[in-house]
């Protein structure tokens, strides 16, 4: 499977109190981040995905490569292009609430419409 997987408040804590973020200042979530390394262990194609810098302008790459790499994150790409929203609504989503509570595993899509195609 292709996952994407955001960044902050997914696989670490960054302060969105101030108004101007230090992305530097980002403490990893290691529960979260050796789970997504599982699914990559397991072959499947990891994507950080991330609005940084979407609504500054500001290039946080370099920052950005060098925590995946401190923090141990094992992936494929990452892409900064994120637009900053408010709401994401779409079929195949999970946020890190039901994430949780399915005990951090994914939802099974590829049968999701299985009986709908019998």
């Amino acid at each position: 499977m292709k996952i994407f997987v955001d960044i902050d408040e997914t696989i670490c804590n960054s302060d969105f109190k101030s108004k101007n973020i230090d992305y530097s200042l980002s403490c990893p979530n290691r529960k979260n981040i050796e789970v997504i390394n599982k699914y990559y262990d397991e072959g499947h194609e990891i994507t950080y995905w991330t609005a940084r810098g979407a609504a500054t302008g500001i290039d946080w790459r370099d920052l950005t490569e060098k925590q995946l790499l401190e923090w141990g994150a094992k992936h494929h790409h990452l892409l900064l292009n994120k637009p900053p929203y408010d709401f994401y609504i779409d079929d195949k989503s999970i946020n890190t609430v039901d994430w949780e509570i399915r005990g951090r595993r994914l939802p099974n899509y590829k049968n999701r419409f299985k009986k709908d195609m019998e």
